[in-house]
């Protein structure tokens, strides 16, 4: 064999395009500058997204958690065992505790979410893209951390429901006591699911500026625990029947007619013992003119 020829293996020459190079054989080849771009990129998002989860828990303990622990404190908290079946079914009802499917309401609708309502709620968030994603980091570590149990119990007792007057009502026990004068403990069916129809989709922010709504929102509750077995057709007719003891914007209702009503007035006519008799006075210038003329 001549000097200067590749040196041959299995009858073919080590040259042409059967040679490996040294720069084919490094892990990525040719491309490997721009496979350790993507992996040093991979890592950082990967960091980045970490570290932005590390701080939303840090603001989701510092923030929720920590009132949670303060509420339990409180004497307005209502823990979910203290409550009717019935009331806590109603909740459970219209609001969704889950993290893995999400449960849907009236023609494929999904049931508002209760880890996001709170964390909205208590963390003061809009509906801006940076408000956006700390929601949507924060909601799933709270159902990560909370059972669907606690989750509920911590959504009756925290949640806004509606407003009375000038100031905002939160939680059962003070709505109860705001709209119908009792402890959230003695709630019947007919209350509980006015209470809950409240934060049916879409969210009622001021009853009193919807006079009437919460009849027809009871009565959709009801029926959803009719149809979901959790009362029977006895109790769900007797709540049906049951009049509605909050019904907004009745106590601002017009006591009379506006100025401009034209309206002929109700004719009453009075039997005859009960009309008046003329006075003196009707009287006195047909007396006067029958003396004058004597």
């Amino acid at each position: 064999m001549k000097p200067g020829k590749g040196k041959t293996l299995g009858g073919a020459p080590r040259s042409g395009k059967w040679t490996k190079h040294a720069e084919d054989t490094r892990v990525g080849g040719k491309h490997r500058g721009s496979l350790i771009a993507l992996i040093v990129l991979g890592v950082l998002v990967l960091g980045g997204i970490g570290g932005y989860m590390a701080v939303a828990n840090s603001q989701l303990h510092a923030g929720l958690m920590r009132q949670q622990k303060e509420m339990r404190r409180r004497p307005d908290y209502v823990p979910l065992a203290q409550m009717p079946r019935y009331a806590r079914d109603a909740f459970a009802a219209v609001v969704d505790t889950t993290s893995a499917a999400r449960r849907s309401l009236r023609r494929g609708m999904p049931l508002p979410s209760a880890s996001r309502d709170l964390v909205r709620q208590v963390h003061l968030l809009d509906s801006g893209l940076a408000s956006q994603a700390r929601e949507m980091a924060m909601a799933p570590l709270l159902e990560a951390q909370t059972s669907s149990t606690g989750l509920l119990e911590l959504y009756v007792n925290r949640v806004a429901m509606g407003r009375t007057e000038s100031w905002a009502v939160y939680g059962v026990q003070q709505a109860a006591q705001e709209y119908f004068g009792k402890d959230a403990r003695r709630l019947t069916l007919s209350e509980a699911a006015t209470l809950a129809g409240i934060l049916l989709p879409p969210r009622v922010a001021d009853p009193e500026a919807d006079p009437g709504a919460m009849g027809t929102r009871r009565n959709e509750v009801l029926r959803i625990l009719r149809a979901t077995g959790k009362i029977d057709q006895a109790a769900f007719q007797a709540a049906m029947a049951e009049p509605l003891a909050f019904q907004p914007g009745v106590d601002y209702a017009p006591m009379s007619r506006p100025a401009d009503w034209q309206a002929e007035p109700q004719v009453i006519r009075l039997p005859e013992a009960l009309r008046p008799k003329p006075d003196s006075a009707a009287a006195s210038p047909a007396g006067a003119g029958s003396q004058a003329g004597a």
